[in-house]
């Protein structure tokens, strides 16, 4: 079997994060490593960011150098010759798929009748948050298939499959657009020089895991799809001025996405919408200023002199197996 420089460094990389997949002795020192780009909490997605990546350049290895998928490679020529119909189609398939994955998460809100701008949590039977702001509503269709097979993934790594069925069927999308996009961003890596195309298969692989596991505003999505942008629009020779476009566009996304924790904010008080809760939860460290009951909803304000983050980790394990989940509304300056 013949294979190129490219396509030995894709190999080496799906070798490493299958190690990484099998042992547990590099979990921690990858895991911090990878923090500022993907933005995990375990090795999940340094595993799949150096598998996937890997896959890439593999792939598009095989394709240049083996003989009988030479009628392929000259399909795709035949279509885009420079791959930049490909990498368009990448693009928009991305953009579309985190877009959905927003209205999916209005969706859920709206099925309860609760602000579009709140923390989903299922409870049960374990615990999963999601929001408009980094959403796993597609993740979650993963990770159901993964805790129906058992085993595939290691108990430590949160797959997010308690969430299946609040999301389904609008959430199986992700099964169409993930392929698609893995298709088109394989055929888009074609006639660009070997250290392009490591660039550009990793910026799309970065792009994937946050269009599966966090969404639009995700930390994996904006550097993925900020750098795809700017790969999409420099030209040679290089000039300054065609940073403007591709930066302007990552800007618009990460202005939306203020915009939206701002519209969402609420300082005034902290208001929990529980959903179906079958048994009692002590809510006695918090100062709770009003509870109301309509059927299986109860609707509980309290002071949001505690931050969003404790208060969330308090209540997820509060509620986890007593409640089929519940909302939150969020104080966008706890964080600061």
């Amino acid at each position: 079997m013949k294979i190129d420089k490219i396509g030995l460094s894709g190999l080496i990389l799906i070798l490493a994060g299958l190690l990484i997949y099998a042992t547990s002795a590099l979990d921690q020192l990858v895991t911090m490593i990878t923090w500022p780009l993907l933005s995990g909490s375990s090795e999940g997605k340094a595993v799949l960011l150096m598998v996937m990546m890997g896959g890439f350049l593999l792939l598009n290895s095989l394709i240049n150098t083996w003989k009988f998928l030479l009628p392929l490679k000259e399909k795709v020529k035949s279509y885009s010759p420079d791959g930049k119909k490909f990498y368009k189609w990448t693009l928009i398939i991305i953009l579309i798929t985190c877009l959905i994955g927003v209205l999916i998460e209005f969706y859920i809100r709206l099925k309860y009748g609760v602000s579009p701008l709140t923390i989903f949590v299922s409870t049960n039977p374990t615990s999963t948050s999601t929001s408009p702001m980094h959403t796993h509503v597609f993740k979650s269709v993963f990770g159901h298939l993964a805790d129906s097979m058992g085993g595939l993934v290691p108990e430590h790594v949160h797959t997010g499959g308690s969430l299946f069925p609040e999301v389904i069927p609008w959430a199986y999308f992700i099964i169409i657009t993930l392929p698609l996009a893995c298709v088109t961003g394989l055929f888009a890596l074609d006639e660009r020089r070997a250290v392009q195309r490591v660039f550009v298969a990793f910026a799309l692989t970065l792009a994937i895991i946050g269009m599966v596991d966090g969404g639009l505003y995700s930390q994996p999505l904006v550097i993925g799809m900020g750098l795809l942008f700017i790969l999409y629009f420099i030209r040679r020779p290089f000039q300054f001025r065609q940073l403007i476009l591709p930066l302007a566009l990552i800007f618009l996304v990460a202005l939306s996405g203020l915009a939206l924790e701002l519209a969402g904010n609420n300082s005034s008080y902290r208001e929990i919408t529980v959903i179906n809760q079958f048994e009692p939860v002590d809510l006695s460290g918090y100062n709770v200023l009003s509870t109301e009951q309509k059927g299986n909803i109860t609707v509980i304000r309290m002071d949001t002199s505690v931050s969003d983050k404790k208060t969330l980790e308090d209540l997820l394990d509060k509620y986890q197996g007593r409640a089929d989940g519940f909302f939150m509304t969020w104080n966008f300056f706890s964080y600061f």
